[in-house]
This record gives structure tokens, sequence and C-alpha cells, in this order.
């Protein structure tokens, strides 16, 4: 792992490429969750891990799920999970104080009790803190570390829409003299985290749709992250928006709406489309919450069964982009922060070709594509479309640079479609290409 400047960072085009067999191996692409059965938190307000939601989260299309205690571990493993296990039980915000003899001496028993379980995967350690809580973080992180080296710590990012003062940079609450707009102070917050933490995973979560509109800077946030992780030579997760925190009246025009089954597969396919390696749901279910995949009762709907399918097809996306260079993210239609206008770049020539428009606020990406660019060995190899509409299908007229295969998720084939044709996209769907003289092995 190496250290980059924030300048640095914002120019970097390298890919991820995950190293197999060190001390821990990401693995297989995640899907799983945060908050529901196994997360922390007080008794009445959570959620345990049973057989019946552990059967529930096999079935629709999850791999890792949360445990808090090592009985939850043993019914994880049972169903072939890996397993995201708390600090603190109580808790996903976990201050350790290390000089407190008392609380040492809990972390130690915690840890060393479970760190040989076969199913245990990683340590979520705290969420969302500001930089200034960064060194203190990293102590415990550290402390872990010699405890069991083979498991990660998991410290999940704030997103671009925090204030200066959550950060931790700029306004009030300046660190290293970093003044400046919002997405300046995000950069530096989020390389902070990489140079103070050094994490094996980087993710956040950015909720992207509002009861009036659309947050403008989703695709900037994946990419900044994307970049840290590059830099950092780690994967990165996403965190999706899969229901409301803030129904009804309490709602306003920027308040988070709850998203349909197409909505989620936009999400899905666009964080794919970035070279994620996972990617997860807030929440579950969980007291307060409106729309979720499940409700606290167990019962599921449409958006449970249509996520089976969106599951499968973001596993199979990334496994087919894991190890390729990302060089790009394009847009052709409304031009989105963080991504470039359309252009000869993209290698994909659209038609008929959307109007290039900049974005509006709260505008929702209407007739608009997204393409983002792979390569392996310095060649482009890879083309991944998404169709940033969840309100509309779309069919359109594509010519590539030589003739290309479209894979098909669902049975992990190649299937060759020439140097121009049409492609079906359903609403938020992506469409992953090979150009078929530069395909790898």
């Amino acid at each position: 792992m190496y250290r980059v400047t924030m300048m640095a960072a914002a120019t970097l085009a390298a890919g991820i490429v995950f190293a197999e067999g060190g001390a821990w191996n990401p693995g297989e692409p995640v899907v799983t969750y945060w908050f529901g059965p196994g997360c922390p938190g007080k008794a009445e307000k959570t959620t345990p891990l049973t057989d019946t939601w552990a059967k529930q989260l096999k079935e629709g299309g999850f791999n890792t799920v949360w445990a808090s205690s090592p009985e939850e571990l043993d019914i994880a493993a049972k169903y072939g999970f890996r397993v995201i296990y708390s600090v603190d039980p109580k808790t996903e915000w976990a201050k350790v104080d290390l000089d407190d003899p008392a609380q040492k001496a809990a972390l130690t028993e915690r840890i060393n009790r479970v760190k040989n379980h076969p199913a245990l995967y990683i340590y979520e350690h705290y969420d969302e803190a500001s930089t200034l809580l960064f060194p203190d973080l990293a102590r415990v992180k550290e402390f872990i570390n010699t405890l069991d080296p083979d498991h990660a710590c998991w410290h999940n990012l704030l997103p671009t829409y925090a204030n200066n003062k959550q950060l931790g940079v700029g306004g009030e609450e300046k660190l290293q003299g970093v003044e400046g707009d919002i997405i300046r102070c995000y950069w530096e917050h989020v390389r902070l985290f990489c140079d103070i933490y050094q994490p094996e995973l980087i993710t956040y979560d950015h909720y992207q749709l509002k009861t009036a509109g659309e947050s403008p800077n989703y695709f900037l946030n994946l990419g900044i992250v994307r970049q840290n992780a590059a830099a950092w030579g780690v994967p990165f997760w996403n965190g999706l928006q899969a229901c409301t925190w803030t129904p009804g009246s309490l709602a306003s025009p920027k308040s988070p709406r709850i998203p349909g089954i197409d909505e989620m597969r936009y999400l899905a396919h666009t964080t794919a489309a970035y070279g994620a390696h996972g990617l997860y749901w807030y929440v579950y279910c969980r007291t307060g919450h409106k729309g979720t995949i499940a409700e606290l009762d167990g019962t599921t709907g449409e958006k449970y069964e249509g996520l089976k399918t969106i599951h499968r097809e973001f596993v199979a996306f990334a496994k087919a982009l894991k190890g390729l260079s990302f060089r790009g993210a394009f847009t052709q239609g409304i031009h989105a922060p963080g991504t470039t206008p359309y252009g000869a770049q993209a290698l994909l020539k659209i038609s008929p070709a959307a109007p290039q428009t900049e974005i509006e606020p709260l505008q929702r990406l209407s007739d608009t594509m997204l393409v983002t660019r792979f390569e392996a060995c310095g060649k482009p190899t890879h083309l991944m479309v998404v169709n940033c509409d969840y309100v509309k299908d779309r069919t359109l007229h594509f010519t590539a640079p030589s003739a290309a295969e479209r894979f098909d998720p669902l049975s992990n084939t190649w299937s060759p479609v020439g140097k121009e044709f049409d492609l079906a996209f359903v609403r938020g769907g992506g469409i992953l290409l090979r150009l078929a003289s530069e395909r790898t092995k």
C-alpha cells in the first residue's frame, strides 16, 4: 500500500487489483446490509440472527451477514455465510479507551473468543467518524490487528453531503489547515482516513434518492472512494438506500424516499459499474424505518423478491471486472458530477444520442446512460453500460471499436454481438460488454 496526496488521488486512474492469500483476503464479492439480523444495538431495538432469518437472507441472495455473539456466528456458519462481527454488541459506534484496563480487557476477551471461528470475515469498528477521531480509531484497529492479524477492521465513512464540522475538516474544526468547499474537504477527509487508519477496506454510504429528486453527487462520491481505494490497493463497498427513515409528515424535500426495485437495480448496477467489491443495503429491517426489505416480523414482498436477481447480477458483474483497471466514467445525456461528458474516450458510439446538458438541483438522470471503461495491460477490454433512467426501459444502437461480446450475469456466459448492435435496457439496468479482440483469459 502507498500514500498519495489529495491532488494525486484526484487524478489517479489505476484500478484495484486484489491481493490473494494475504493476511485478510476479501474473497468473493459481498452482498450484505447495515442493520438487520445480528446487528449490534440495545436489546429492544435489535433483531437477533436466528435460523429463520438466516434462511431468508440466504434465499434473498445475501452472502454476508452480521453477528453480535458467538452463538450467532455458529448460526451463520450453518448457512455458509461470512460474518461481520461488531467490536461492541450494543452499538455500531463503539469507542474503546485502551487506557482503561477494563475496556481493554473486555475487547481482548471479545476478539479472542471469536477470532478462530470459520465464519468470521471482518470486524465492524465505528461508523461515520469525524477525522478528529481517526487517530483513536486507528489505535484500536492496530490493537485488534495484534490480537487477530487474519481479519480486517471495517470503519464506514461519511458521504459527500456531510458538512465540514461532521467531517472534521474545514469550517470551525479545521485539520491541518484545510479550508474550502465541501468536496475539497471531503477529499481530505478520505485521504486522511487512508493515511491515519490505513484501511484494508473502504466503505461509505450515499443516499441519493430524495423526496423531491436526487442528490447530484452520487457518482462523484463513488469516484472519490474508488480512486482512494485504488491508491491503497484495497476493495471498496457502496452503502445503498433501501428505505426511508423520515416517513410521512417528518419528510422534507431532501429527506430520503422509499426506493422501488427499479431504483435499487440502478443503485446496484452503477455500483458494479465502478468496480466495487461489495454493496450493503440500509436497512434490511429496523424500527422507525419504512419500506424496508423485510418487516420486523419477517414479512417480505416485491422488493425482497426482486433483489434475488439483482444480487446474483451484482456478484457476477463484480467477478467479471475483478482485477481490471478502471479508466473512466462517462455520461451521455445529463452530465452527472464526477463523470466525464460523453465523448470518444468512452469508446462506444450511442444512437440516438441524447442532448448533453448539465445537471440541475435534485434532477433525475432521465434519458441518461453511464458508460464505464476498464483495461488490462494498457488495452481496453470491458465496458459497462447502465441505463440511469429507472423510470423507463430503453433500446439503443451501439457501435464498438471492435467486435464485442455481451455478458449474461445469470448464466455467467458471453455471447457475440458484433461491432454494431442494439441493446435493450430495463429500467435502471446495466449490461457488461467485452471487446472480443482484446479479451483476457
